[in-house]
């Protein structure tokens, strides 16, 4: 148990070296502040748990710095080993944002709820639905209409669905 003694001395150092620390663990961590927080925290935890150890009277920068050194590098290989692991597992999810030419379904192919649709009408829904809704500017653009515009053919064919559902497209 530490003593009231080493407590305010520990007290006296944080408060004197924590700005020195955060900046440093801040530099080795390339401007990830939540990293360089929880490294500056941890570094002075580790101060609270060594105090009988160390000699907190004198000069503890050193031990400071190359704590925060240890500490921010741990962090950051932890955080590499996290991303790898995101990565691998993010790699096995299939993106569902584009749908591969050979798996749109053909006109002939289409279930019946669509067959009311024009080729291009389909075409358009399709598309609209494949994009995510950032890129549906760039479709838009890609038509020449503005997003409102595209909305509301969206709008006009999704009710064209519904007031005509399970009836035939004539031929």
């Amino acid at each position: 148990m530490k003593s009231l003694r080493q407590l305010r001395q520990c007290e006296k150092i944080i408060e004197a070296h924590y700005a020195a620390v955060f900046r440093f663990c801040n530099a080795v961590l390339r401007g990830d502040i939540h990293g360089a927080e929880e490294c500056t925290q941890d570094v002075f935890l580790l101060l609270l748990k060594k105090a009988d150890e160390l000699d907190l009277n004198g000069p503890i920068d050193r031990w400071l710095i190359a704590s925060a050194s240890r500490i921010s590098k741990k962090y950051l290989r932890e955080k590499a080993e996290h991303t790898a692991n995101e990565m691998e597992f993010s790699e096995n999810i299939p993106d569902r944002t584009q749908v591969p030419a050979d798996c749109a379904p053909e006109p002939a192919d289409r279930a019946s709820e669509f067959d009311v649709l024009t080729d291009d009408e389909y075409s358009l829904l399709l598309r609209y639905y494949t994009v995510d809704r950032a890129s549906r500017g760039a479709l838009a653009n890609e038509l020449g209409i503005t997003v409102n515009a595209l909305y509301q053919r969206i709008f006009v064919i999704k009710s064209k669905i519904k007031h005509t559902k399970g009836k035939r497209k004539p031929d």
